[in-house]
Formats: structure tokens, sequence, C-alpha cells
């Protein structure tokens, strides 16, 4: 009896998740969360589609998309990206460029490209969501982990652009070189920030917050230098064939985005044009890419000197690393929401109150764009007529888009404070529940 009882409890201790170990009990429970994110991530995608099309009888963008093909249908012409024509992507974007094509070439049907992209990207947002779950199970109990879970689900703006972009797949993989990192697979969290980078830039920020996480855990520098070593590796194998073939074409991928101008729902651009309006000066953009890099630093400094090598912690400034790059961006396209939205989910549900922040954020992005586009702005710029600028209706509707985006920077800065607090009541809740 007792033999069958210890061949028992250790196949219940092998139990696994994406291969980490979780007790039985526990297990069951994740497998039963993930079943129910699936089906609400799913429902939500479908639900975003009928409220903009069949409601507010607004658009599914697809300019992208058909960029996308187009640059997939050169490539299956026999021509070379970054050599023969220009792509202002990195090199993995190609990853989901060309894997739609392969249905589409099945099918014989150009409208396939769409449908499978679609496919494909509602793939990865619903395993980011599944990610953000097992990332959240790390700081809090399963109760609160599937709250975030539930969250991420649910977070209709980034739905919309999980249909009609491409920022799913580097959003993921950012997400899974966390959850690698956080559950003691460091040499796989740096190769999957690594990819992430080579699919969009943003991810690459996980990179210098992971080495100070090692050197802070005590891990030696060569155990570090090995992660580091790796991870140059994976960069220079994807990208040393193009950069030797054509240079200036490669380069180009990694430097026409540094010199675009302001686009309208920018914060740059916001307070630019409150300069402008205010003392007829405009200069904030010309020194946002600067203002960038020296708040990114000063942010790896500060986590360096909490000497905190929670996961809560970490978590935290990879999510205000990737805030300072959105909200310093010229560009700040509305589909960057996805990138933060991760963050967001694991972090704003505390309360009543930051969980309404969270969906006041998905609500007023969704309305930025598409509801709103073309409405009271464009690209180019807001739709003043003759009223004044700083009371007109496209600069008050921005204004409280950043008030809400900067009062979820300070609650999540504010949440660290007192982290032992919060530890305890959670330690409190699995104590209750155990």
């Amino acid at each position: 009896m007792s033999r069958t009882k210890g061949r028992r409890r250790k196949t219940t201790q092998e139990s696994s998740v994406w291969g980490i170990k979780f007790p039985g009990k526990e297990l069951a429970e994740i497998r039963r969360h993930f079943a129910l994110l699936i089906v609400i991530s799913i429902i939500t995608k479908f639900a975003v589609i009928f409220l903009t099309t069949g409601v507010f009888r607004s658009f599914i963008d697809i300019f992208d998309i058909s960029v996308y093909f187009q640059y997939a249908t050169q490539i299956l012409g026999g021509e070379i990206p970054y050599i023969d024509f220009p792509l202002e992507y990195p090199q993995l974007s190609l990853v989901v460029i060309l894997v739609p094509l392969i249905f589409t070439m099945l099918t014989q049907d150009p409208s396939t490209y769409l449908v499978a992209h679609q496919v494909f990207m509602s793939v990865f947002d619903i395993l980011t969501t599944l990610l953000v779950y097992l990332v959240a199970l790390r700081i809090y109990n399963q109760k609160s982990a599937f709250i975030s879970g539930v969250l991420s689900a649910t977070a209709f703006s980034s739905a919309y652009f999980v249909l009609t972009k491409y920022d799913a797949f580097p959003t993921f993989l950012l997400m899974l070189a966390v959850f690698l990192f956080v559950y003691r697979k460091e040499t796989y969290g740096y190769l999957s920030a690594t990819a992430g980078f080579l699919a969009k830039w943003f991810p690459g920020f996980a990179i210098p917050y992971f080495v100070i996480h090692e050197q802070m855990s005590g891990k030696s520098l060569g155990a570090i230098g090995r992660n580091i070593v790796v991870a140059a590796a994976l960069f220079l194998v994807v990208t040393l064939p193009f950069a030797i073939l054509n240079s200036s074409g490669f380069l180009a991928t990694y430097t026409t985005h540094t010199g675009r101008s302001t686009l309208a729902h920018s914060f740059c651009y916001y307070i630019d044009f409150v300069l402008e309006s205010v003392l007829g000066l405009s200069f904030f953009a010309r020194i946002s890419l600067f203002l960038m890099i020296l708040v990114q630093i000063l942010l790896l400094g500060y986590y360096y000197s909490t000497k905190n090598t929670s996961v809560e912690y970490l978590c935290a400034f990879l999510f205000f690393s990737t805030f300072v790059f959105v909200i310093l961006n010229n560009v700040f396209s509305p589909q960057y929401i996805l990138w933060i939205t991760p963050f967001l989910a694991i972090f704003l549900i505390h309360s009543y109150k930051e969980v309404i922040l969270f969906y006041a954020i998905q609500i007023w992005m969704y309305l930025e764009f598409p509801i709103l586009y073309r409405s009271i702005y464009i690209n180019d710029g807001y739709f003043i007529g003759d009223a004044n600028p700083l009371t007109s209706v496209p600069f008050l509707f921005f204004t409280v888009k950043f008030i809400l985006l900067f009062i979820s920077f300070y609650v999540i800065w504010s949440s660290l404070r007192h982290p032992g607090l919060r530890w305890s009541v959670a330690s409190l809740h699995r104590d209750r529940s155990a």
C-alpha cells in the first residue's frame, strides 16, 4: 500500500505545464482556468468584430495586413527582403508575414491570407493570456492569477489590434521570455527576448533587466555571460546574412523609425501641440529619443539599487521600461496598447478601482481607433476647426487618454512601496484556501 501511494505521489509531483512542474491539485485547477481563459479570449475576438462592424458601424482595419501580403507575394516571386526590397520590420517579422501565405497557396484564394493572419495572431494572443496567468501565479495565489488572466482575455481594444496587426507576436515573445525567466529557465528567457527584439524592438528591453536580476540574485558572471553569448548568437545568426548581403538595406530597418515624424496619437505630438498653442514653440519630439534613453538608464539604475529580486519587481520594471518606450515614441500607434496590456492585467487587480482603470484604458484606446479615427483626428493632426485648440474635442480626448495611462503607471509604481504588506496578504489568502 505504501509503495503504491509513493508512486502516486511521485506521479503527481511530475505533472507539468510547458515543462514547469506543479502539484497535482494545483495543476488540475490550472487546466480548468486555461480552458475558461481560452473560451473567454475567443468570445472576446468575435464580440469585437460584431461590435465594431455591427453596432458602431466602424471598420476592421486591414491596411497593415495588405502590406504584409504584398511583402509575402514579393518573396514568393523570388525577391529577397532587405536586399531586393526594403522591409520596415525586423527579420523575425517574416514569420508572421510568410506563415499565412502557406494557407493562401493551398486555397489559391488571396482572401485566405487575411483569415489565416487573424487566426495566427489570435493563437499568439491566447497563449499570451495563458502566460499572463502563469506569471501572475508567481506573484499571487490562483484566484488572483485567474483575475489577471480574465483581464488579459477580455482586453477588447487589444483584441482589435490582434486581428489587424502583427504586434501579438512580439508581445507573446516578451511574455514567453518573462515566463521562462521567472520559472528558472533563464537561458530560454534570453533567447525569447532576443527573438522578440528581432520581431519588434520593445521585447529587447527585457534583456538588461534579466542581467541585473541575475547579478542581484548572486549568479556568477560566467553564467550571466553565457546567457548573453547565447542571445547574441541568435541575433547574429538571424541578422548577419542580411547585413552581409546588403548592409545599408539591413541598417535602414533599424534607423528609419528613429527619424519618423510625430503622429497625432502620440504623447510627443500632444506636448508639442500644447507648447505650440501656448508658447509658439515645438521641440519635445526632437528631444524625445534622448529623454527615452535617459529615462531607460535611470530605470535600470533604480532597479539595481532596490536589490529586490522578486518576480513582482521584475515584471513592474519591465512594464515601466515598455511604458517609457511607448509614451516617448514619436509614433505611439494605437496598437502599442498590446505591448503593455499583459502587465496592466497582472498589476491592476487589487481593487475594483484598478479593474475599472484597466477597462477605462481599453475603452479609450478602442474609441481612439477605430471608432473616432477620421472623426476627431487623423494621423497628421487633430480636427480643431474654429475651436480654441486647448478646449477642442480632440485635445480633451487625448488629454483623458494620457491621464489614464499615467495613472496606471502611478498605481503600479506606488504599489511597490510596501511590497511586504501585499505579500503577507497574498500569503494569508493561500493559507485560507489550503
